[in-house]
């Protein structure tokens, strides 16, 4: 029976939950009898101090979810209702919340599955950045093509007027290699452009990343004036990574770290873990970000850079929020900036 009961359990939490969201499994009088980590985190309470406490007292109006489990309909399931729990001693979280009954008599259970609306609207946030970016990305993709062939056609012609040069020609020749240049400059945002208009989807798989990041320093050429440091966890934990991926925003963000040293400076790699997430932290002792463009980092097309497309850390934060992480900004002027990849463990 109690093999039946754990099976249909398992069943429920399929049906109506996921990784992200909470589960608390009750007895018929309420009390609590299993929990999930993801319970704890949304709680902010320990399994230990949640087993055996009445699941009312999780609740701003106890009222109200005893109405919730008499609405539960014939199948034994009520879905996705806005609710008030209590969590950390004082706080209140709305959440949404579905219960499913279980079982019979004696042995039958309460599920409860529940999600963060905080959660919730972090997701909705993404889809919509997601749909944004892939606007964006495809107005890019024909701005890109339109582009593309006609420069192609302007350096063929230049490299073949230089050729016509005669060797006392070498103020024109100067004129046409400072063309090319620039033209060379243009071609290689119009890649750019392509590239993020072709973003793949992550092949997510099990792993360390402390490989990735120690072949990464290895190989990062950074200007002379900027020491690269790294300093690792002994023990990292195992994360869902594509490593090709998660090495293009190291190398975005370490790119944009030694950008903003001007004199002799440092850029500084290091992991750590923080509640449920692996962190990887780019550090930098450069010159800050001004408070009033902190907002508009991650848009696509912004820069401050004379140079840049501002599509280094937009890609980036899309790498991240496919890899179901974030990333996240923290700087002051004058003293440096950090980037934190937080990726679920």
């Amino acid at each position: 029976m109690k093999d039946d009961i754990q099976a249909q359990i398992h069943e429920a939490r399929q049906c109506m939950g996921c990784m992200h969201e909470g589960l608390i499994v009750t007895s018929t009088d309420g009390t609590i009898v299993e929990t999930s980590p993801a319970a704890e985190h949304i709680l902010e309470a320990p399994s230990s101090s949640l087993k055996g406490k009445q699941v009312r007292e999780l609740c701003d109006a106890p009222a109200t979810y005893d109405d919730l489990v008499r609405q539960t309909d014939p199948a034994g399931r009520v879905s996705n209702q806005s609710f008030i729990v209590l969590a950390g001693g004082n706080k209140r979280k709305i959440v949404n919340l579905s219960i499913q009954r279980v079982g019979e008599g004696e042995a039958m259970r309460f599920v409860h599955v529940f999600q963060d609306c905080a959660d919730l609207r972090t997701m909705e946030e993404r889809l919509v950045q997601s749909e944004r970016l892939a606007t964006i990305g495809r107005f890019a993709s024909q701005i890109a093509h339109e582009i593309r062939n006609p420069l192609s056609s302007i350096t063929l012609n230049v490299e073949l007027l230089e050729d016509e040069l005669g060797p006392s020609s070498d103020e024109a020749r100067g004129l046409i290699r400072s063309v090319l240049k620039e033209l060379d400059r243009l071609n290689d945002i119009v890649g750019e452009y392509l590239q993020f208009s072709r973003f793949p989807k992550p092949n997510l798989k099990r792993g360390h990343a402390d490989a990735v990041i120690e072949e990464f320093v290895a190989n990062f050429k950074a200007p002379a004036n900027v020491k690269v440091e790294m300093q690792l966890l002994p023990k990292s934990p195992e994360i869902w990574l594509d490593e090709r991926l998660l090495r293009q925003v190291l190398d975005n963000l370490a790119l944009n770290a030694a950008d903003a040293i001007e004199g002799p400076g440092t850029v500084r790699i290091e992991t750590d873990v923080v509640e449920r997430f692996f962190v990887i932290r780019v550090k930098d002792t450069g010159r800050g970000i001004p408070p009033e463009i902190h907002a508009r980092l991650f848009e696509p097309f912004f820069t401050t850079k004379a140079h840049g497309t501002g599509l280094g850390l937009a890609t980036s934060q899309q790498i991240v929020f496919e890899h179901n992480g974030h990333l996240v900004a923290e700087s002051q002027a004058g003293k440096g900036s950090t980037f934190s990849i937080l990726l679920p463990i």
